[in-house]
């Protein structure tokens, strides 16, 4: 049940992300805007979600049992603990989007990258430090290839 509930989710989420990823600015006359790629994603995240849905309805269909049997109660916990660390990425995704636009992309990008790792990895010292060396990393890299070589601008705020 909870990866219908997902699948529906992600389909909404790459619906959002199609129709907006027209509104990039571009710097320089191309074949390809600065919004074909994300475009490609999200069309991409939407048959997957959609092939998802389908294979998860039909399993559903077939068990004609919804889970319900220990009490709603019982249900929940078990969802929350199957799908305890999606639900904490799409929270930490949804504050990074709405923390791009006012601190910038660089400070929201290395959070975002740190907190994900936490939240997913073992928390030990010197994995906190990898983590924050290699958010630091591909959070440069990107900015670099995405400003000088795809000539796309990323989101200024308060901080960068």
């Amino acid at each position: 049940m909870g990866e219908i509930v997902i699948g529906i989710l992600l389909i909404l989420l790459s619906a959002i992300i199609y129709f907006n990823s027209g509104n990039f600015q571009q710097l320089n006359e191309t074949h390809l805007d600065p919004g074909s790629y994300p475009k490609l994603i999200a069309s991409l995240l939407a048959l997957f979600a959609t092939i998802l849905l389908i294979k998860k309805t039909i399993e559903l269909v077939r068990e004609k049992s919804l889970g319900f049997e220990g009490g709603m109660k019982k249900y929940l916990l078990t969802q929350w603990n199957e799908y305890k660390f999606v639900v904490l990425i799409l929270l930490t995704l949804g504050l990074y989007i709405l923390l791009m636009n006012v601190i910038g992309f660089m400070v929201s990008s290395i959070a975002f990258i740190i907190i994900t790792g936490l939240i997913i990895g073992p928390r030990k010292k010197k994995n906190i430090m990898l983590i924050s060396l290699i958010s630091l990393i591909v959070t440069l890299g990107m900015y670099y290839f995405f400003e000088n070589v795809l000539y796309v601008r990323f989101p200024d705020g308060i901080l960068f």
